[in-house]
């Protein structure tokens, strides 16, 4: 077991002498919160009671004097710095200093959302019926309470893997309050375009934007969102009206993304017109820079010849064949389909959750982040046979197999799939020049067939997400993640057993 006492203290003294001054002293008590001082006079006097030989400096028994008899107060709280320390004291995790600095300021927004929610108390921190609105089934309870619309949110971004959505979920499990929502960015734009659709047909008066950010608003004041982008004209160009109205309701946003604010929506067609959103993001929202150049998802070693089959040959269906017999307990496999939206979903063939597609059925159809998020939800494991290489040519197959990894990724769904190349060969940027894009998100929702008219793209976002798709998919054939429980359907006792019979190779 790590020290974690030891962990802290190293965490704060000074990297010349290796002890606590007065300045580093003063941020552990703010941002652990072990002690209710506020002011500079108040911290003082108790650094000046700890520094026994009165050198100005904190040395480690001194440290020991103090700190062992509150850290209680720290391990036992909703912290999210301390839930970090908590698994690195049992080594579940290894202390990285670029999460620990961003993980301060997930500290600091934790503190100032605490007092707030001290402060307002019967406000958000209770349950209450849900207000109706259209996103009552995406966000569950609502009722009234006071506004946190003056809290600065977070937008941190970084590398793929480098445990941005780590730090997003250790605060947002540990925040109290009810008021609250993670959700992945894809999803949330699909769901106000479409109730946006509604509205405009019920209400044909309205001001559909508005009153959707409304109906939001009265069931969310924390909204995280994980892998924050913008890839399509659709969203670009009513995201600063959506979050002004968000943030004018009383939202306070935190988002993790791999682009900066100012490279989101990079090329994208009248960006000009976008530019101001990112304005609003930056006033509205703290940014930190995750700098990392470590990948977790890639620390796992995948298992060869277990999952992921190369090249496309009936022999490696077989071969998948064989693996799902095992996981389904030779299960018959028959025709079904996915409800979405009142349309069905066509499912080549399916039995005791699992799925089985070809990469034409997911990514050549017009399917949307929603079908994707149908179908990672109803089944804990989704097979794909024939995952062709991809160049700008098939920018449309690419972006709809971004988002389908998403899903299944969100979800802990497994994926089996055989494929022309290894996933970090699988997307190029040969013939990128000349080509126009599509919203595909637009035109899949709404049946729009001439979107490629109203969207262009210059490959660049497509290529920045494909890294983070690839990430993933190396991660989905560890023996860590195919052990993970689904989010929806658990683990099942029959693919446990297949797992544990995966053979790591040797480092």
């Amino acid at each position: 077991m790590v020290d974690v006492n030891e962990v802290i203290y190293q965490r704060y003294a000074t990297e010349v002498c290796g002890r606590l001054g007065f300045e580093e002293f003063s941020r552990l008590v703010k941002e652990t919160g072990v002690e209710a001082y506020t002011s500079e006079q108040e911290i003082r006097k108790l650094f000046e009671r700890i520094d026994k030989d009165k050198n100005g400096y904190i040395d480690t028994n001194e440290f020991l004097s103090w700190w062992p008899q509150i850290h209680h107060k720290y391990l036992d709280s909703t912290s999210p710095m301390a839930a970090y320390d908590v698994l690195v004291a049992a080594e579940e995790v290894r202390p990285d200093p670029a999460q620990v600095e961003a993980l301060k300021h997930f500290q600091v927004l934790h503190q100032q959302i605490v007092a707030h929610v001290e402060k307002n108390v019967g406000g958000n921190v209770d349950a209450g019926a849900s207000g109706g609105g259209f996103f009552s089934s995406l966000f569950g309870g609502g009722g009234s309470g006071a506004s946190m619309s003056d809290i600065k949110g977070l937008y941190v971004y970084g590398g793929v893997g480098c445990g941005k959505s780590f730090m997003m979920d250790l605060f947002y499990e540990k925040i109290p309050v009810k008021k609250k929502k993670r959700v992945h960015f894809n999803s949330f734009m699909l769901d106000v375009h479409l109730q946006m659709h509604l509205m405009k047909k019920e209400h044909s008066s309205a001001d559909a934007l508005v009153e959707v950010a409304k109906n939001i608003s009265k069931d969310v004041e924390l909204l995280c969102f994980d892998e924050f982008q913008i890839t399509d004209i659709g969203d670009a160009m009513i995201v600063r009206r959506l979050f002004t109205s968000l943030y004018d309701n009383g939202l306070c946003m935190i988002a993790t993304s791999n682009r900066a604010p100012d490279s989101l929506y990079e090329g994208g067609l009248n960006r000009i017109r976008f530019l101001p959103f990112i304005d609003l993001l930056k006033e509205r929202c703290n940014v930190h820079q995750m700098s990392s150049s470590t990948d977790y998802r890639k620390e796992g070693t995948p298992i060869p010849d277990s999952t992921y089959f190369t090249p496309c040959t009936l022999e490696n269906e077989k071969h998948i064949q064989k693996q799902i017999a095992s996981i389904t307990e030779k299960a018959v496999f028959k025709p079904s389909s996915v409800r979405v939206f009142g349309r069905d979903v066509p499912v080549r063939g399916a039995a005791r959750g699992v799925a089985v597609f070809t990469f034409d059925d997911l990514c050549k159809s017009p399917l949307s982040t929603a079908d994707y998020g149908a179908i990672a939800k109803n089944f804990h494991t989704v097979v794909m046979y024939g995952i062709p290489q991809m160049t700008m040519n098939e920018r449309t197959e690419a972006r709809r197999m971004i988002y389908l990894i998403d899903e299944l990724y969100e979800n802990k769904c497994k994926l089996f799939a055989t494929a022309e190349r290894h996933p970090d060969h699988l997307f190029s940027n040969a013939g990128a020049e000349g080509l126009g894009g599509v919203d595909l998100e637009s035109a899949d929702a709404f049946g729009v067939t001439d979107a490629g008219k109203n969207a262009l793209f210059t490959g660049s976002d497509e290529v920045f997400a494909f890294g983070r798709a690839v990430s993933r998919m190396n991660e989905m054939q560890t023996k860590d993640y195919l052990l993970l429980p689904h989010a929806a359907l658990g683990l099942s006792d029959a693919l446990k057993a297949w797992v544990d019979t995966l053979e790591e190779p040797e480092a």
